[in-house]
């Protein structure tokens, strides 16, 4: 087996993980659910990030309490907002208009492109 069938293959399996990275990211955002919740309290960090406690009524055993950092305030201190999140994962919070399809974007493109063109250059070196 060639040094060339070998990158092949890292190739397809760079495409293969964006593609089940991709798909996980889309049924997370299909089985995610919305619920009411309350800003409890918010918490500058460096670089505009800001911390917002918020207090959500769970659907299940989750904590009611929950971390959202944002850029910048989203929500003001006692202000309801409407939290998404895939109950399976339910550390990850979302505000509801805000809870995008798919949450790895980067790393989708990234293994797509990395794999792309691995089996770009494998078949470029056959032709030539």
């Amino acid at each position: 087996m060639g040094v060339g069938w070998v990158v092949l293959v890292v190739g397809f399996v760079w495409l293969l993980f964006g593609a089940v990275l991709a798909v996980s990211d889309v049924l997370a955002w299909r089985r995610r659910v919305i619920v009411p919740a309350r800003c409890t309290s918010l918490n500058d960090e460096l670089d505009g990030i800001v911390r917002h406690l918020l207090e959500r009524q769970p659907i299940g055993r989750e904590e009611p309490l929950v971390l959202l950092r944002t850029k910048g305030a989203r929500v003001e201190v006692g202000a309801p907002v409407k939290l998404s999140y895939d109950p399976k994962r339910p550390h990850q919070v979302f505000i509801a208009a805000e809870h995008p399809r798919i949450e790895h974007t980067t790393g989708v493109a990234m293994s797509a492109g990395i794999g792309f063109l691995l089996v770009l250059a494998v078949l470029i070196s056959r032709i030539g």
